[in-house]
């Protein structure tokens, strides 16, 4: 079966990791295997999940979660505005997907125009 995120080192103060949605699939349907992954890296903080490919371009794309080492506080999630977030993770964001064209030309979320946003690393 195909994974439905990607969780990817990040080298922040606030956030560690990060978990890319890789296809339409909501974080419910995965957060246990985030969470055992997680616990596979003994981490423990602040996860940021970028749900671009399920929730789009809007106030819904990012999300934040504390994680004890072993799971989600399930009351510790809290949408982000992406004004809360500082430059070097919006761009990290947008870079990944950027460079994951067979991502964004599966979606059928994202217009075309917010495609080739993404691909030439707008933000």
């Amino acid at each position: 079966m195909k994974k439905q995120y990607q969780l990817t080192k990040f080298d922040g103060d606030t956030y560690k990791y990060i978990s890319f949605s890789v296809d339409y699939a909501r974080p419910e349907e995965y957060l246990l295997d985030v969470a055992k992954e997680l616990a596979r890296k003994k981490f423990k903080g602040y996860i940021l999940f970028d749900l671009l490919l399920c929730n789009g371009l809007n106030s819904q794309r990012y999300v934040k979660s504390y994680f004890n080492g072993e799971n989600f506080q399930l009351d510790s999630f809290v949408t982000l505005n992406d004004k809360e977030l500082d430059d070097s993770i919006k761009k990290f964001t947008f870079s990944f997907y950027s460079s994951k064209n067979e991502l964004l030309e599966d979606s059928n979320l994202l217009s075309r125009a917010q495609k080739f946003l993404i691909r030439k690393n707008f933000q």
